[in-house]
């Protein structure tokens, strides 16, 4: 119900702007796949306020081309299938001018190749797997900030504080493998040990099994690619079974979801993070405050992909002077960009995400603090994590 309604927002906004846009000015059709339901449906959530709230300030901007910009979107059931079919009705029934991703790499791996198939622009906002771009594709641009850029503080992590043994317990998914192979390249030749490299299936809730193995085994550093909901999970039954390793961090850590669910368990957790509300970033200041006055609350990395999605092919169709898609797609191969997010480039062959770098962020206090890199630092990290009877 609500994505409907948000839909209709969206068509009501262009409809009832005719000083900005004239009577004649047809809109400019922007096709979504989304995860309204399924184990997506949370993530896609975030990510498609970003989306909207860019919309929202493009059309006072005029619009792409000077033409009202409309969302037309589907529920693709977090379901890679489903979202390829979604994809096609898109471009063949709808006739939409674009297309948007859809949020998860799976889905966005399968969507991306309709794209591709019909010659249709897409701005890869969410997918961030980086064998989406490895296909050759011609008409696929990664906004979204490659995988492995979610590994970008590991070593310095490591290193400051001499990690020896890491667990990685991953539910099993391409990105998932991307970041597990981005960390262990990088670890690669130091004297660090995996004793725990696990994928669980999507849908699993009882991580008890993989917490038994790390009493026994004692990781310094337990890494955790996880949505949301998982790393919630994670928390509550490490404290449940009386373990922390010295060193938690999960990419889940840096929703927001996790701290308000979590709780006081959120505490000392380490999150992998590619954007957050504190950075000196070009329009970011701007962006959380129409954000939080328009949700309630600070933005997130999916939100911000989202956000940055709009931005930069709003970006490429004002240097394009149109939205013919070979004019657009031409400006799209060498754009760069400062955004929310930080740099946007893109490799000039697979037009794959290289600007964006990752962050490390602590729960501290109930709020998400940026421990690395040092330039971004908001506060000092507090480890290693206190076991649970010294808090």
């Amino acid at each position: 119900m609500i994505w409907r309604f948000v839909l209709a927002a969206a068509v009501t906004v262009a409809a009832l702007a005719p000083a900005a846009f004239g009577n004649a000015a047809e809109p400019v059709r922007i096709g979504v796949a989304l995860s309204q339901t399924g184990n997506l449906a949370d993530s896609a959530g975030p990510y498609f306020k970003g989306l909207d709230l860019w919309r929202e300030q493009a059309n006072a901007r005029g619009g792409l081309a000077g033409r009202p910009i409309e969302f037309v979107v589907y529920d693709d059931r977090s379901d890679p299938a489903t979202a390829a079919r979604l994809y096609e009705k898109l471009i063949t029934n709808d006739k939409v001018n674009l297309v948007m991703s859809s949020l998860g790499s799976a889905t966005a791996a399968t969507g991306s190749a309709v794209a591709e198939k019909h010659k249709v622009i897409m701005i890869n906002g969410g997918g961030a797997a980086e064998a989406i771009q490895q296909r050759g594709f011609k008409y696929v641009f990664q906004t979204a900030a490659r995988i492995s850029s979610y590994a970008d503080g590991i070593v310095p992590i490591s290193g400051k504080y001499h990690v020896k043994s890491i667990a990685l317990v991953s539910r099993d998914y391409a990105a998932a493998r991307d970041i597990s192979k981005a960390i262990k390249e990088s670890l690669s030749g130091k004297d660090v040990k995996v004793v725990i490299d696990e994928y669980f299936p999507a849908g699993t809730a009882d991580f008890s099994s993989q917490i038994a193995k790390g009493q026994q085994l004692q990781p310094d550093l337990w890494i955790g690619l996880l949505y949301p909901s998982e790393a919630i999970e994670t928390v509550r039954q490490f404290h449940s079974m009386n373990y922390m390793p010295k060193f938690f961090i999960a990419n889940g850590v840096s929703q927001e979801d996790f701290i308000t669910s979590a709780g006081k368990d959120a505490e000392y957790a380490l999150g992998m993070s590619l954007y957050e509300p504190s950075l000196p970033s070009e329009g970011n200041k701007e962006f959380v405050k129409t954000y939080r006055d328009k949700y309630g609350v600070d933005p997130g990395y999916y939100a911000a992909f989202g956000f940055v999605a709009g931005t930069v092919l709003e970006a490429a169709v004002k240097k394009a002077g149109s939205i013919d898609t070979e004019k657009v797609r031409e400006v799209l191969t060498t754009l760069k960009l400062g955004t929310v997010m930080g740099k946007h480039e893109v490799d000039p062959t697979t037009y794959m995400q290289i600007g964006v770098r990752g962050l490390v962020v602590q729960v501290q206090n109930g709020k998400r603090e940026v421990i690395w890199p040092e330039e971004y630092k908001t506060a000092e990290p507090k480890l290693p994590i206190p076991a649970w009877d010294k808090r």
